[in-house]
């Protein structure tokens, strides 16, 4: 797969840093707990999350996702979204706060 620049304004940006702080302490504003909740009990296969044609349409969601402007412009398009691809955009945006908190953990030396 490969690397795609996404162009963000400062407004997109803060945004998306807002839902990620909001979401390291288990606020989750662009999906409902319930929702959340019924795609993990689904059974899944990791492995199949990461096959490239998953990975890629994860990933064209993803950006759509963000470039939305407001909250509720966000929530807006993920309700459009068929239940596939909102489960994967659930899972992907797990994946996401799970690694941006390994990132931000600070290390011991």
């Amino acid at each position: 797969m490969s690397k795609i620049d996404v162009y963000l304004d400062e407004k997109q940006i803060d945004n998306l840093k807002m839902i990620l702080n909001q979401s390291h302490v288990g606020i989750h504003l662009l999906f409902d707990n319930q929702f959340i909740s019924q795609v993990f009990k689904q059974d899944f296969k990791e492995d199949d999350f990461f096959t490239v044609e998953n990975l890629v349409r994860a990933q064209e969601d993803l950006i759509r996702l963000i470039k939305a402007q407001t909250i509720e412009q966000k929530k807006t398009f993920i309700s459009k979204l068929n239940c596939e691809q909102q489960n994967r955009l659930v899972r992907a945006y797990f994946y996401i706060i799970e690694n941006d908190i390994k990132q931000n953990q600070s290390r011991p030396h």
